[in-house]
């Protein structure tokens, strides 16, 4: 009867002295975890809050729209094509009126340094359409779906997105269950050893009082190297306390950073419709003047045979017949060299679509229209909408939330474990009762010697910022640099074609007088000669700035990033009323 009372009190110590029942150590992890909620709450965020900086924003472009002209010249009355206003409905750009609502919000404000408030999100829509080409629509939807770096950004939306769900994970409790099996072999001159690791025995057949298979005791080694198979089931979790706002700090740079992979998304996706219609157009002045050079080479080879007839007969002498030789080969060089640059840019166009250029075709398509019309009195703001000015300011915000973090590693961190398994020596006898250990508490890790480390941190978190802030501000600036590029081109390119059509006119009359005179023995082929170049680059340069009329609005699009809220490609408010003028 004794020993049976001594194995019930036994049976209450079981393993390490740590079998308690459940009950015992419940109801105080219970009490803990409103106090632990309690400190989320009502913690605090150390480091600076974002705020955004403010740029410099000029008050009007400098080569916006061009006062109306109260003479103008003869060239400038000329009607042109009519833009199809079918092909400008809903490409999100800007209608006459808010183009005259945009001017008067322009002058009422004027430059100053402008909280950022990027605008990337507003739909850009389908611009190219403003072109009126389906060849370029297929282009630029195949573009859409099969680009590679269009794909490449797109994975890093993914994966910026991915980062979020992992910051956000680390305000829930980290739990993990672990199993394991280790064999041991102890030595046992070591004093401490029996305490720690005594052996419990168990009885066999039922006691009186104590079923069978109940812990009636424990034994020790002692005078020999015992060898034990140690059988180990538990849950281990621990929760960090974010006392001190590290971990939303932390959540808050992992928004940030998705939000700066959409941007770059936007971005990317601009770039490459951009870089397809650029392309596009390029090919096809290329094209024109292909074509403009095979009519010519036939007119030289007509000369050529001209001159050969003449000096068979004796009115020409030889230096004619060389320059005309030189003037159709130098033509024939010029030919293949364009046609090379032509392959070439066919070979980019096919890898924007991402094919290879071994299997991409372009069929010709000489350039023949005029590009249509582009707002250019838009107020400053709408450089908000580029992606590369987001993604600029989300950086910034990321780089702001990490100064945070790094404020946070001086203060001390705060997690809760918990601790719940069985281990024993017998694997039959691991699941009961007490085999159980449990452990739970507080775990506080104070910073106390890093050796600089924290500084170092927090120095290298501001000078991110500061970097961050540079960057953002030289991408404005670079901003509003490609946009006053762009408006040159529009403004300037226009005017310059006009003066090319009249040297083009001027220079075909010249060629036809030349060669008139020659004709008629009045002149050496050197007349011809001189001027049939002067001719064909005439020709040629004026297919170019026809070309690079369609680039440098492409490019003005792209500066303003995009298509805009609410607009169109119509004909601006000054311009109108300059034909309206004209045509009076």
């Amino acid at each position: 009867m004794n020993s049976g009372r001594k194995a019930k009190g036994k049976k209450e110590k079981g393993l390490f002295g740590l079998n308690k029942p459940l009950a015992s150590f419940s109801l105080p992890l219970l009490s803990v975890i409103p106090w632990a909620i309690l400190f989320v709450f009502v913690s605090c965020s150390v480091g600076p809050d974002y705020k955004p900086p403010k740029v410099d924003i000029p008050k009007n472009w400098k080569w916006g729209e061009p006062k109306p002209n109260p003479n103008p010249s003869p060239s400038q009355g000329k009607p042109k094509p009519a833009v199809n206003k079918e092909a400008n409905k809903g490409n999100g750009l800007q209608s006459e009126e808010n183009i005259k609502k945009a001017i008067e919000e322009a002058k009422k404000n004027p430059g100053k340094w402008k909280v950022a408030e990027p605008k990337d999100f507003i739909k850009k829509g389908e611009w190219w359409k403003i072109f009126n080409d389906p060849v370029l629509n297929q282009l630029e939807a195949e573009a859409e779906v099969a680009n590679q770096q269009i794909k490449m950004a797109m994975a890093n939306v993914v994966e910026a997105r991915a980062g979020v769900g992992a910051a956000l994970s680390a305000f829930f409790p980290h739990t993990n269950f672990t199993p394991s099996y280790q064999r041991w072999k102890l030595k046992t001159h070591l004093p401490w050893l029996p305490f720690i690791l005594p052996e419990p025995i168990y009885s066999t057949v039922p006691l009186p009082g104590i079923p069978a298979g109940s812990i009636i005791g424990t034994t020790h080694y002692y005078g020999f190297q015992p060898t034990l198979n140690m059988w180990q089931v538990y849950l281990n979790s621990n929760w960090e306390l974010d006392i001190w706002g590290k971990l939303r700090r932390q959540l808050e740079a992992a928004k940030a950073e998705a939000q700066a992979s959409q941007a770059e998304l936007e971005g990317m996706k601009l770039t490459i419709h951009a870089d397809v219609a650029q392309a596009y157009y390029l090919l096809r002045y290329i094209d024109s003047q292909l074509e403009v050079m095979e009519r010519m080479i036939h007119v030289y080879e007509d000369n050529l045979k001209r001159v050969e007839i003449r000096y068979k007969s004796g009115l020409s002498n030889e230096l004619d017949l060389a320059r005309a030789k030189t003037d159709l080969s130098r033509i024939k060089a010029q030919y293949i060299a364009l046609e090379s640059h032509r392959a070439k840019v066919e070979n980019s166009i096919a890898r924007l679509l991402g094919q290879p250029a071994s299997t991409f075709h372009f069929p010709r398509k000489p350039l023949k229209e005029e590009p249509p019309d582009i707002p250019t009195s838009l107020p400053s703001e709408i450089l908000e909408q580029r992606p590369d000015i987001s993604q600029a300011e989300r950086e910034m915000a990321a780089t702001n939330a990490m100064i945070g973090v790094a404020y946070a590693a001086y203060f001390p961190s705060v997690n809760l474990n918990a601790y719940f398994g069985f281990f024993n020596t017998d694997f039959g006898q691991l699941f009961t009762w007490p085999s159980n250990s449990w452990i739970y508490g507080p775990l506080i890790d104070l910073p106390l010697f890093e050796g600089g480390r924290l500084l170092a941190n927090l120095m290298q978190a501001r000078a991110a910022y500061e970097k961050a802030v540079a960057s953002y501000r030289e991408t404005v600036l670079s901003a509003f640099e490609e946009v006053e590029n762009a408006l040159i081109g529009v403004r300037l390119l226009e005017e310059e074609q006009k003066v090319e059509d009249e040297v083009v006119a001027s220079a075909k009359k010249q060629y036809e007088l030349a060669f008139d005179r020659f004709q008629r023995g009045l002149s050496h082929y050197i007349e011809v000669d001189t001027t049939e170049t002067v001719w064909l680059n005439a020709i040629l340069t004026d297919i170019a700035l026809r070309g690079e009329r369609f680039i440098v609005r492409i490019a003005l699009i792209r500066a303003f990033g995009g298509g805009w809220q609410d607009s169109s490609m119509k004909k601006s408010p000054i311009k109108e009323a300059e034909s309206k003028k004209v045509q009076k």
